[in-house]
């Protein structure tokens, strides 16, 4: 395997957007490949792989190389790190800055001096980890959330079924997946490629979606002709579910503030065939209003700091912080108090994030059921999704009754 010199450039493009310019990890991957159309599926390939990874191993890669991070050659000093730590190949015309490889090789060992040097985390995330689970777990979870996401599929039960799309794939397009147990309509690829561009997958017949993604919907129970209302829905994922769970009858009513996102949802809708969601900006003051009292379920899938997603997004440990999050508690809060509103007597509240960590979970919950509001509910079930016991990103569920 061989690095030249516009593969090297992509690559560093690509982190310098993410760790420079925050920018979001697909979006940024998508433009450098669109960008190099030339390319062949091992240099995109290779581009991918070394932007994901310098991003998962940044601080590992800074202590291997001592790096500067003010220095004006951060970027290509992280990919030189990295090349050297995999047995990447140069092309000879490349000439990188003053790092040498003897004492790149040399400094390896010292990253097992410290678990966030190995693990490749900040101190206080560290700090955290090991507060709230201990040792044992957390080594476990963060080895997990080092690991790369497998690829999960959900199958629309609205045009096909498990077993015809597990055959199609195999037989038309040598796609091979296994069921996922306890999950029904799962099924997970044996090896991760893209899928997108699929016949079937532009037919609607199965969306991309984590295996505990999944889980909070049937967690949720919906029923056919209830009345949901999903704040933060983002693009979907689990609107599709719910409308998928309901057999696309009754009404959902999927919020947020986003028209990108929201022109995302309009598009999934088309191509999975369902009709009984409606879009409506979060932003609308008159939706408090008019759905007051009203919802057989509302779901908050709130914003948080996704610290339980590092698998596929880890640039999250370097864009979060401990004020950000005192920051984001702040919002969960709120929206609790808002929109708990509109669930109706006997209904239930859903509330989930992608994070693993009590001061967005389980004393967010906590703090809610004493508020005046909360006062209404009462905690039926709550449960956290580790990445180590289920090889899906990590999550957190609670369901709460109103009296």
């Amino acid at each position: 395997m061989k690095l030249y010199k516009n593969l090297a450039d992509g690559i560093v493009e690509g982190v310098q957007e993410i760790l420079g310019n925050r920018g979001t990890l697909r979006p940024t991957l998508k433009n450098i490949l669109i960008k190099n159309r030339k390319w062949g599926s091992n240099d995109r390939k290779l581009v991918g792989k070394g932007i994901i990874e310098i991003i998962r191993w940044k601080r590992k890669f800074d202590v291997i190389g001592k790096l500067n991070v003010k220095s004006k050659n951060y970027y290509k000093n992280l990919l030189v790190v990295w090349s050297i730590y995999n047995d990447i190949e140069f092309e000879e015309s490349l000439t990188f800055s003053e790092l040498k490889k003897d004492n790149i090789c040399k400094n390896i060992s010292i990253t097992n001096s410290k678990r966030a040097f190995k693990n490749s985390i900040p101190d206080w995330l560290d700090s955290l980890g090991m507060k709230t689970y201990g040792k044992v777990i957390w080594e476990k979870e963060i080895q997990a959330l080092n690991r790369p996401a497998k690829l999960f599929l959900r199958t629309n039960t609205l045009k096909t079924n498990v077993k015809k799309l597990q055959a199609y794939l195999k037989e038309n397009h040598k796609v091979n997946t296994n069921k996922v147990s306890n999950i029904p309509n799962a099924l997970v690829v044996e090896e991760n490629k893209i899928l997108t561009h699929l016949d079937i997958y532009k037919k609607g017949w199965f969306e991309i979606q984590d295996l505990n993604s999944q889980k909070i919907s049937i967690f949720t129970n919906p029923k056919p002709n209830m009345l949901i209302i999903d704040t933060c829905a983002g693009s979907g994922g689990k609107t599709l579910h719910l409308a998928t769970i309901m057999r696309n009858k009754g009404r959902i009513i999927a919020t947020d503030s986003s028209d990108r996102k929201r022109k995302q949802l309009e598009n999934r809708l088309k191509r999975n065939g369902i009709s009984i969601v409606e879009y409506l900006n979060i932003e609308n003051k008159g939706l408090l209003k008019k759905y007051y009292n009203s919802a057989n379920i509302v779901i908050i899938d709130a914003p948080c700091s996704g610290l339980g997603v590092l698998k596929r997004n880890p640039a999250a440990k370097w864009h979060i912080n401990p004020n950000r999050i005192r920051q984001l508690v702040g919002i969960q809060k709120q929206i609790l108090q808002d929109y708990a509103t509109l669930v109706k007597s006997g209904g239930n509240l859903i509330y989930a994030t992608c994070t693993i960590f009590p001061n967005e979970n389980q004393n967010q919950i906590k703090n809610f059921l004493k508020s005046k509001i909360g006062l209404e509910f009462n905690l039926e079930k709550q449960e956290i999704l580790l990445s180590q016991n289920t090889n899906g990103d990590g999550f957190y569920m609670a369901k709460l009754l109103k009296s």
